[in-house]
C-alpha cells in the first residue's frame, strides 16, 4: 500500500488524524483475529490484502460509507479463496499419493513437509501464478490453459516460462536449505508431478 492509499484509508476512517490511526489499527487487528478464526494461514498477510483490495476499490470510485464492513465484505471473499486454494492443495497431495505408488508415502510426506513451508514463503500472486500454471490438466487443455494465463498476464509465453522456472528454482533452492537429503531434491527436479503436491 502507498503512502496516498494508506492516507486515503486514514481519511474515510475519520477526520482526526489520531482517531483514524487508531481505528486503522483496531480495525487490522479485527481482521487478523477473523482470518485466525477461520484458520486462515498467515493472517496478518490476508488483512493486509484487505486493505490492498479495498484501496483499489474506492480508487476506481467505490463509494464506501463504512471502511470496517466493506473492508470485512472483502475478508470474507479472502477467506473463501485461500479456502478453496487449501483444499485443492489437500486433494492435489492426496490424488498425487495416488499416483506416485512407486515412492514410499513417508518420503512424499517428508518432502511435502519440507516444500510446503517453501511454498508459502512466495508472495500470494506467485503462489496463485504456480497454482495455475501447474494444473493438473493434459494435452491442448493445459497448453490452452497457459496461453490463457499468459494473455492475462498481459506476458508471451516465454515470459511466462521464464517467471515460472525462476519460481521453482527458488523452491528448490528452499528445499535445500531445509534438507539434507539431495535424493528429495532430486525426486523433485526428475518428477515434475511433485509440484502439483501443493498446487
Amino acid at each position: 500500500m502507498s503512502p496516498e492509499d494508506f492516507a486515503r484509508i486514514l481519511a474515510l476512517l475519520s477526520p482526526d488524524a489520531e482517531e483514524a490511526g487508531r481505528l486503522y489499527t483496531s480495525l487490522h487487528k479485527k481482521l487478523t483475529g477473523f482470518f485466525g478464526m477461520k484458520g486462515i494461514p498467515d493472517p496478518l498477510t490476508a488483512a493486509d490484502e484487505t486493505f490492498d483490495r479495498a484501496v483499489l476499490k474506492i480508487g476506481a470510485g467505490t463509494i464506501v460509507p463504512d471502511v470496517g464492513k466493506y473492508c470485512l465484505g472483502i475478508a470474507r471473499n479472502i477467506a473463501r479463496e485461500r479456502r478453496r486454494f487449501m483444499q485443492r492443495e489437500t486433494l492435489a497431495f492426496h490424488k498425487f499419493i495416488e499416483d506416485v505408488d512407486d515412492f514410499p508415502v513417508t518420503q512424499l510426506e517428508r518432502i511435502y513437509g519440507i516444500l510446503k513451508p517453501c511454498f508459502e514463503q512466495l508472495a500470494v500472486e506467485d503462489q496463485q501464478l504456480l497454482a495455475a500454471y501447474c494444473q493438473q490438466i493434459q494435452g491442448r487443455a493445459r497448453a490452452e490453459a497457459r496461453r490463457q494465463l499468459a494473455e492475462t498476464m498481459k506476458v508471451t509465453m516465454l515470459a511466462l516460462r521464464v517467471k515460472v522456472t525462476r519460481l521453482r528454482h527458488r523452491l528448490t533452492d528452499c528445499v535445500q536449505k531445509r534438507s539434507n537429503n539431495l535424493e528429495n531434491v532430486s525426486l523433485m527436479s526428475n518428477k515434475p508431478e511433485i509440484w502439483n503436491i501443493l498446487l
